[in-house]
């Protein structure tokens, strides 16, 4: 099975998004996560889709409950 955000993600976790090149870190809810990239996204879905808000970086990004 693959991992998706609505299978491992309960309801009061969050989703953490770093970038690697800058250090900018985002936190984001269960809720947010899903509106942002859907409850079937997987972790290497978002990090491609992802851009850091202070740097710009795209291909540096980790992922993290």
């Amino acid at each position: 099975m693959f991992e998706t955000l609505a299978r491992v993600m309960a309801p009061a976790d969050t989703l953490t998004v770093r970038c690697e090149a800058c250090g900018h870190e985002a936190r984001l809810s269960r809720a947010e996560a899903f509106e942002m990239f859907g409850p079937d996204a997987a972790p290497y879905d978002i990090r491609r889709r992802v851009r850091c808000g202070c740097c710009g970086e795209r291909g540096r990004i980790e992922t993290r409950l």
